[in-house]
């Protein structure tokens, strides 16, 4: 088997796709973020708002119950 080397670049999830994937609305998603609850910002462009995949995914950890 042949060993592949892993990617280490991580992917942006606009705010539109974190909406879908939360199920949050875009004014519960920019109170999280101001209350400094939200996953890591990443601002591209100066004015595109996203997060960091990894970000989320551990956002994601420490607020869900398992």
């Amino acid at each position: 088997m042949k060993n592949e080397p892993q990617s280490t670049t991580d992917r942006i999830i606009s705010r539109k796709e974190f909406a879908e994937l939360t199920c949050l609305s875009r004014t519960s998603i920019w109170r999280l973020i101001n209350s400094g609850d939200a996953p890591e910002v990443v601002i591209i462009n100066g004015r595109i708002l996203g997060f960091r995949e990894s970000a989320y995914i551990a956002w994601l950890d420490r607020n869900t119950n398992t």
